[in-house]
């Protein structure tokens, strides 16, 4: 059986019409494949932002899953201004700076499983 799509997003489209009906998700190798590297060459930063280390992100409320990238700037003051307007126009979304792996800046709860010698800057 052929694929029933003819572009990336149009594949997006049929995977969100099946999850909002409830229904289960099959793909078949090839088509994994595709949504894999999709997903990879999106989460990488492009070339033109790997000198700006620090990054604004949109989460979801469990901090789990990254949503979107809103911004990048290379000092932190600077994106802890971008990070405190952000906080103020997208109240509820869960906000966080990061610099590489180290989250600099959390506007969600505190995690109370978090070690000790972690101290939240916001």
């Amino acid at each position: 059986m052929g694929a029933r799509w003819t572009s990336v997003e149009e594949l997006a489209e049929l995977i969100l019409a099946r999850a909002k009906d409830g229904r289960t998700v099959s793909l078949t190798a090839e088509t994994a494949e595709t949504v894999a590297r999709t997903l990879l060459k999106t989460s990488a930063p492009g070339p033109h932002l790997q000198s700006l280390s620090f990054r604004l992100e949109a989460w979801d409320r469990s901090g789990a899953n990254r949503i979107e990238m809103l911004a990048a700037a290379g000092s932190y003051p600077l994106i802890r201004l971008v990070y405190d307007a952000a906080v103020l126009t997208r109240p509820g979304d869960r906000l966080m700076v990061r610099q590489g792996i180290r989250v600099v800046l959390d506007s969600g709860p505190p995690d109370p499983d978090a070690p000790q010698n972690v101290v939240r800057l916001a």
